[in-house]
Order: C-alpha cells, then sequence, then structure tokens
C-alpha cells in the first residue's frame, strides 16, 4: 500500500504526532543520540556505555570541523554519497598543527565504521538533515522489512557478509531511497523519522503467525542473561537459512558450558547487515532440559567424534545439527529422567511419491495443474498462465499462473498470482520469488500470493499489503488430509 494522505494528516494532528515530529527536529536530536536511541530502539540502548558513546560522538562531530572548517552545505544526495565514501575510505581524523592526521577511524578499516554505524547515522543527520535519518534498526532489520513490505518501498539489494564496505555502505543507500520516499511523500526529515520509528511501527500488521513443523535443527550458542530470561521472545544470533518453527538446541558458554534449552525459531532468519553476525532470528517456546555438559558430550561414543564438540562449540551459532545428531541428544536428556515427549521432533517433507519430477515445469503440470484441475478450475477459464502484463513503457513480463483473472489488455487483473519453481532451496531463492510475485501481484491488484515447489506451497494473503514474513505453509502431501485439502480449496476461491 502507498502512504496514505488522510491517514499521516491525522497522525500529524495528533498529541502523539507532534509530539513525535518535534522530538526529531534537528536541535532536539543533535547531541542527544543517547536519549533518541534508548526511547526508539530500547534492545541496544542496553548495551551502550554513555560515556564512551558520547566520547566518540564528540571526536566524529569535533574532527568534521577540521576536515571541513567552513560546514558542509550539501546541494544533492549525490553530494552527501561521496562525502559518505569519503569518510569510509579515507577515515575520519583530526588535522593537528604540523598538519598530522590523528585518525578516530583508520582508513578503510570497514568493521570499526560498521560497528559505529548508529553514531555515524547521527554524524550525518547531523551535517545532512535534508538527506538522512539517524538509524535505530539495529538488532530490528526485521522491522524495517515489515515496513517496507507494508508500503511498498524496495529496499537496497543485501551485502555478502564477507564485504564490510558493502555492508556500510548499505546505510547510505538506505538513506537515498527513504529521501526519494519522503521527497515523494511531501515529508520534513523529521517527519521522516516519525513515520519510521512511531507511525509505520504501530501501523504495520502484529497479528501472530502459524507456528510451522520443524524441518531443521540448528545449534545457537552464548549466555543468556537475567534479563532475557523474563523475555518470553529474544533476539538471537542464528543461520540466515532458519526457518520459523525450525529448533534451535542452545549451548550456553563458560562458565556454564552446557547444552540447558531447546527454542523454537518465531520468525525466519533475517539477515541484517548492521548486525556484526550478520544474521539472527527471534526465539522463543523455550524448553529448559537437564544440562547436557561439554565434558559429558566429549566422552560420548556418538559426540566426541562431532567436529562441532571437538572445537568445544567455536563456531557454534547457527550450525545446522542432523537428525542422528538430534536423536543421539535426546537419547542423552532421556538418560537424565527427562521426558522429552515433550521437545520438538523434526519432520521431513518429501515430494509426492510416485510423481516424475524433474524441473519447474514438472511441478505446474504434475502438482499445480492436477490440484487446480481436482478442485474445478481450468486452463484459459478459471486459470491462464503467462499471462501478459505491461511493466513500463513497451515492457511485457509474464507471470507463471493468473487465477481468476481478468485479461482485458490494458486492464490486467487477477485475484490469486501463482509462481512456480522446481525447488526453493534456501530463504534467499523464496524471497526473490516472494518479490517477483509481490510485483506481479501488485499490478494485478491480487489478493494472494502462492509460491510452489517439489515439497509445498507457501501461501501469502494480502492484509493492506504483502508482508514476506506473514505466510502460511501446506505440503503436497498434506493434502492427503481432508481438512487440509478443504482449507486449501478455501484458500483458491474467489
Amino acid at each position: 500500500m502507498v502512504l496514505s494522505k488522510y491517514i499521516w494528516d491525522l497522525y500529524k494532528e495528533s498529541k502523539q504526532g507532534k509530539e513525535t515530529i518535534d522530538f526529531f527536529e534537528y536541535h532536539n536530536v543533535f547531541w542527544n543520540d543517547v536519549k533518541v536511541i534508548n526511547k526508539y530502539n530500547p534492545i541496544y540502548g542496553k548495551w551502550i556505555e554513555k560515556r564512551d558513546y558520547e566520547s566518540i560522538m564528540q571526536q566524529i562531530g569535533d574532527s568534521s570541523l577540521d576536515r571541513n572548517p567552513n560546514n558542509f552545505d550539501f546541494k544533492t544526495f549525490a553530494e552527501v554519497k561521496k562525502e559518505f565514501e569519503t569518510c569510509l575510505d579515507e577515515g575520519i581524523y583530526f588535522i593537528f598543527d604540523n598538519d598530522e592526521k590523528g585518525y578516530v577511524i583508520d582508513p578503510k578499516d570497514y568493521q570499526i565504521f560498521l560497528n559505529l554505524h548508529i553514531v555515524i547515522s547521527f554524524y550525518f543527520y547531523a551535517i545532512a538533515y535534508e538527506y538522512t535519518f539517524p538509524y535505530l534498526f539495529t538488532y530490528r532489520f526485521f522491522d524495517l522489512n515489515k515496513i517496507a513490505d507494508t508500503f511498498n518501498i524496495e529496499l537496497p539489494k543485501l551485502p555478502k557478509k564477507s564485504d564490510y564496505r558493502a555492508r556500510c555502505m548499505y546505510y547510505i543507500e538506505l538513506c537515498e531511497v527513504f529521501y526519494k520516499f519522503r521527497i515523494e511523500n511531501n515529508l520534513t526529515p523529521n517527519e521522516l523519522c516519525a513515520f519510521l520509528y512511531d507511525f509505520a511501527p504501530n501501523y504495520v500488521n502484529k497479528e501472530k503467525t502459524e507456528i510451522f513443523k520443524p524441518t531443521q535443527a540448528w545449534f545457537i550458542g552464548g549466555l543468556i542473561s537475567e534479563e532475557e530470561r523474563l523475555e518470553e521472545v529474544k533476539f538471537w544470533q542464528a543461520n540466515p537459512e532458519t526457518k520459523k518453527g525450525d529448533i534451535l538446541v542452545h549451548y550456553e558458554t563458560s562458565p556454564i558450558s552446557a547444552i540447558t534449552h531447546i527454542w523454537r525459531a518465531q520468525t525466519d532468519g533475517v539477515v541484517d547487515p548492521f548486525f556484526y553476525y550478520y544474521a539472527n532470528s527471534y526465539i522463543g517456546d523455550g524448553i529448559e532440559i537437564p544440562y547436557i555438559t561439554l565434558k559429558e558430550l566429549e566422552s560420548d561414543e556418538y559426540f566426541s567424534k562431532h567436529p562441532l564438540i571437538r572445537k568445544k562449540f567455536q563456531g557454534v551459532n547457527g550450525w545446522a545439527i542432523s537428525n542422528d545428531d538430534y536423536s543421539r541428544l535426546l537419547k542423552l536428556i532421556r538418560s537424565k529422567g527427562f521426558d522429552t515427549a515433550i521437545l520438538p521432533t523434526l519432520q521431513a517433507p518429501e515430494p509426492p511419491q510416485g510423481i516424475e519430477l524433474h524441473n519447474e515445469r514438472d511441478v505446474e503440470v504434475n502438482l499445480l495443474e492436477y490440484y487446480l484441475n481436482q478442485i474445478g478450475y481450468f486452463e484459459n477459464k478459471d486459470f491462464i498462465r503467462q499471462l501478459p502484463i505491461k511493466a513500463g513503457r513497451g515492457n511485457r513480463i509474464y507471470p507463471d499462473y493468473a487465477l481468476h483473472y481478468d485479461n482485458k489488455r490494458g486492464y490486467e487483473k487477477a485475484k490469486i498470482l501463482i509462481e512456480a519453481k522446481y525447488h526453493l532451496k534456501n530463504n534467499k531463492e523464496i524471497e526473490d520469488a516472494f518479490k517477483q510475485a509481490r510485483s506481479y501481484a501488485n499490478l494485478l491488484e491480487s489478493e494472494k500470493i502462492i509460491l510452489c515447489d517439489k515439497f509445498g506451497l507457501i501461501i501469502y494473503l494480502k492484509k493492506g499489503s504483502f508482508d514476506r514474513y506473514n505466510y502460511e505453509k501446506v505440503y503436497w502431501n498434506d493434502l492427503q488430509n481432508p481438512d487440509v485439502y478443504n482449507k486449501f480449496v478455501n484458500i483458491l476461491k474467489k
């Protein structure tokens, strides 16, 4: 959906809207970073040492007087981007009387620059107020994605984990995206901040979604603080391929040095370029188990040969657990008198038996079209393949399937948009397929998106907009169950 001027104007005139917009005025934010962070990102704020933060903030701010004594007067976004790259590649420094440089951040020290991305974002909000915004989505990239999905904002392509320069640059790329959004919607810089940190988070869909059967287990690691023990859902480093519902086996590091909990992933793994470890998830539904210590694992016949145990859990977060690993772990837990029946078990989705599936077209014909026909939907009557859609000047795109469609030239519509793949192997492929389908669905004014592969279907319902994290999952084999089949039939209705 687009930002409704009517709803936005109501927000601007509300008491909360006025207070938030005023809160992000330049003079209110300037040198008040910690206050702003604690208010709008308390998860990150609890890790800030105020004195250290303000010291580096002071150094970065004061150094700009040496590097640009006449102050900055940016006329275009390109000039802001150039200054950002200059800081990134040439460092941030003071100039002493003998013209020597004293570096706050060394040239091309991209990892340090990344670690300081929040204070640097506030610095750029101070020197380039019209073009940037203070970045407060650290540990909350999941929320930024939901905002982008809700308001049809296309975020920049995510950089690779190892490319620290590109990860630093992602901030200025976000600034460009939201600068354009601000201009298109006639927002002031502080109104953009109010939109990002108050209006939009309260507007996005917060409906809890189903936790799916676990298909994979992963190790995660780290001590659980007393504060975190009180939280029902926790932010944690995870493998980017984590899927909602996956099993997370928690090894608490020294001085505990033991497996202590079994959790379930509450969200898919999220790649966050500003998170040092790159990927995270939210974990919940925790079950504390009898501790399985590192020493016990090292003396166990099976685990003593396991590479992670031999490494003493170095690199534990996001380590994939095989079915044999998990089965052996359950056996060790049972040996301590614990009822493992309450623990989640792994499910192994399989493509339907007796069906030849070698490529995408096999999935379309032998699975998707088969079930569409069984329900009573037929090609060129109820659904159409490769419906031509005009997208831009002289260009046409062709979604795989449009169900309940109107193919009148120039007025094409479809209630349901379906994209078929042979195998959606990982979260990135699913997200790419979702984005592609969403672009088609927006043009066709579709109410539902379905992605399918040889294992099953992922179904997204439009609730104002399509949300990549809000979906249902149905495996082809589950359609043998009458209840699941009837639910699927209802999803495909007009």
